[in-house]
């Protein structure tokens, strides 16, 4: 809430309880966390900080806003909890101690995936030496025994249990790797390093995460800390390897165009083509291109797409920092789909081509399998099923609907929450709701139920996907049939949902694309 709301709660309910003022309960709790907070100015829009390079800005260079009140003072600021000394603060106990040795502990065998450790971008990080700010230093990464490896994660959520619209918030979370898998994730082991104020969702993100920027590189350098086993100071390092987020706060955090690019997959180069039927300017990345008369853009074979690598991000952004019109660096940015340099980059332990791992649960959940529903009940985006005949009708989802309803009443509610009815309303339906519902239920309640049982047997096999991909290990080999399940499901879902009869324009914009390359 504003500290105006705030202020105002207290005046209203000063008859029944007593609230402190708004500084003495962060004081309280900076004395109670032994953490100080520290505080930065920002847009009153939330648009981005006025640190790094809009740190002498007076106007917001998005929302055009001014910095300063009539009073001069910063009309809004951004509270940053330092991690250091939270990390710091672990190796005051031997028990916490043994538990962040997990990574150093942690065996590698060959052919087998169980945890990040395992994961090429950071086996690849324990050959190469610290760089920080271009500068190599005389050790590796990971290379002392409490080095600690972190994840970065930003997503926005709207307040006030709002499901569309709103004000909304973007907490900044930091996952310590070294923790064991079972607990890493819990939330006391979740560290926050501040929520960015709304009301809206920030446009320039890597503003806000200069502080978390500059401390990295005081970690990556070493940062003085007591041993109590030992009796001894050592120098504790820590590098952030990863940063998580839905597909919109990772475009952000990364600063890539998104589905506004023509490249605009942050891990290949895949192009896409633009569905004109309704004027849409976002693109999208089929396989296969469209049979339609203006389409010059190549298939692309699954098996060989062009991966983008560090280097290549290298190269672009070379290239937008060469002097140019504004014409023509926007024209560049939505050729290679990258804007300008990503949030923490001054050490180099990030990998722009490896370290955004597509999340799980808006990937499957909140994506494929809710528009895969839509499909089914003729309700996407206006497109219908063409030559095809996946559709089902609304007599028969009516049936699904109360099959599926009867059917989560007994399942304990360890395993999932209540279900609606999935064909009448879909509100209380949760991300985890879609995943059960798609791994579990809908097998039964869906069987028989489509023209032909293509799309069917198509459904399954997402679904067994999904189930692989959440398993606790991997093998080598289960990866490359993992692959090949997703090439097999990605090639019929284009054949299936008929994707020549969609109008596109690709030769259009590909003259004046070209053009700056």
């Amino acid at each position: 809430m504003s500290r105006q709301t705030f202020d105002q709660m207290r005046h209203t309910y000063r008859h029944k309880m007593t609230i402190e003022s708004e500084w003495v309960i962060t004081y309280r709790l900076a004395v109670l966390a032994k953490i100080d907070p520290v505080y930065y100015e920002c847009c009153v829009n939330a648009c981005a900080a006025f640190l790094g390079r809009l740190q002498h800005h007076e106007i917001c260079p998005y929302c055009k806003e001014p910095r300063y009140g009539r009073t001069g003072r910063a009309r809004r600021v951004f509270m940053y909890l330092p991690i250091i000394p939270r990390l710091q603060a672990l190796f005051r106990k031997p028990e916490a101690i043994e538990t962040l040795s997990y990574r150093h502990k942690y065996v590698h065998h060959p052919g087998q995936i169980r945890d990040v450790f395992d994961g090429e971008h950071y086996r690849s990080l324990l050959r190469k030496k610290v760089v920080v700010d271009h500068q190599t230093q005389p050790y590796h990464y990971f290379s002392g025994e409490y080095d600690i490896a972190l994840a970065i994660a930003v997503d926005g959520y709207l307040l006030f249990k709002r499901r569309r619209k709103g004000p909304s918030a973007t907490p900044i979370l930091s996952q310590l790797y070294n923790f064991p898998p079972q607990i890493r994730a819990r939330l006391p082991n979740l560290y926050c390093l501040g929520v960015l104020p709304g009301p809206k969702s920030p446009v320039d993100y890597p503003s806000f995460m200069v502080p978390l920027e500059e401390e990295l590189v005081e970690l990556a350098f070493g940062i003085p800390t007591f041993d109590p086993i030992k009796k001894c100071i050592f120098d504790l390092r820590a590098y952030a390897i990863q940063k998580h987020g839905d597909i919109i706060s990772i475009s952000k955090m990364s600063c890539m165009k998104g589905h506004n690019g023509y490249c605009p997959c942050r891990s290949c180069e895949i192009t896409g083509v633009l569905i004109i039927s309704k004027g849409g300017t976002t693109y999208y990345v089929p396989l296969q291109t469209p049979l339609d008369s203006d389409q010059t853009r190549p298939s692309f074979d699954p098996r060989a797409l062009p991966l983008r690598d560090k280097k290549h991000f290298d190269d672009i952004l070379e290239k937008l920092a060469a002097p140019m019109t504004k014409g023509k660096r926007k024209n560049l940015e939505i050729l290679h789909g990258i804007k300008r340099p990503a949030a923490i980059r001054r050490v180099e332990s990030m990998n722009p081509a490896k370290s955004y791992p597509w999340e799980w649960l808006h990937l499957f959940c909140e994506n494929n399998v809710k528009n895969q529903v839509r499909l089914w009940m003729g309700r996407f985006k206006g497109l219908k099923s063409g030559s095809e005949n996946y559709e089902i009708s609304d007599d028969i989802w009516k049936e699904i609907g109360r099959e599926t309803a009867e059917a989560v009443k007994d399942i304990p509610a360890a395993f999932v929450r209540v279900l609606g009815n999935i064909a009448e309303d879909r509100s209380s339906f949760t991300a985890e709701s879609w995943g059960f519902w798609y791994m579990h239920v809908a097998p039964i309640v869906m069987r028989g139920r489509f023209s032909d049982d293509k799309y069917y047997r198509h459904m399954c096999a997402f679904g067994s996907i999904m189930k692989t991909t959440l398993k606790y290990e991997l093998t080598a080999k289960e990866v490359d049939d993992l692959e090949e399940d997703i090439i097999d499901w990605v090639t019929k879902y284009e054949e299936y949902v008929c994707i020549k009869c969609i109008k596109c324009s690709y030769s259009r914009r590909l003259q004046i694309l070209l053009s700056v390359s």
